[in-house]
């Protein structure tokens, strides 16, 4: 770009212009050119250098205005019905622990590692010897 077009003051204004053209051929737009570009930037600026995109200047409250109806377009947009809302989740209810005594976790921690405590009242059952297990007759085969 070694000259700006005819009509554009600045090249801060022509930038911005190209940029607003992109927007419009991101969101679909038909681009005004034939060419071998792809980028939609790069469309919009030969749009620009072929004249193509009609453009003028606008007062400062053309441009609130310009503004506050795009904004409310994209508000418009952003706002779909619900036709199912979504039910809040449920948040379980906090229990806290209790708190033990140190005595107490003390006393739990030695049982752990004591292992459990077995009546004293049960009764001992001899085991039988491996020797008399394999002397034990077996039945016969048939």
């Amino acid at each position: 770009m070694s000259e700006l077009p005819q009509g554009v003051e600045s090249t801060f204004r022509y930038i911005l212009i190209a940029a607003k053209r992109a927007e419009q051929l991101i969101a679909g737009a038909r681009p005004r050119v034939t060419g071998r570009h792809v980028k939609p930037t790069t469309i919009a600026l030969a749009e620009l250098a072929a004249d193509r995109v009609p453009w003028r200047s606008v007062t400062a409250e053309e441009y609130e205005a310009l503004l506050q109806q795009e904004v409310a377009a994209r508000d418009a947009e952003e706002r779909v019905p619900v036709l199912f809302p979504a039910v809040p989740p449920v948040a379980p209810l906090v229990v806290e622990p209790e708190v033990l005594e140190e005595e107490d976790e003390d006393d739990d921690l030695e049982e752990e590692l004591e292992g459990p405590k077995f009546d004293e009242n049960l009764e001992v059952v001899e085991e039988a010897v491996a020797d008399e297990l394999l002397t034990e007759d077996l039945p016969a085969e048939e």
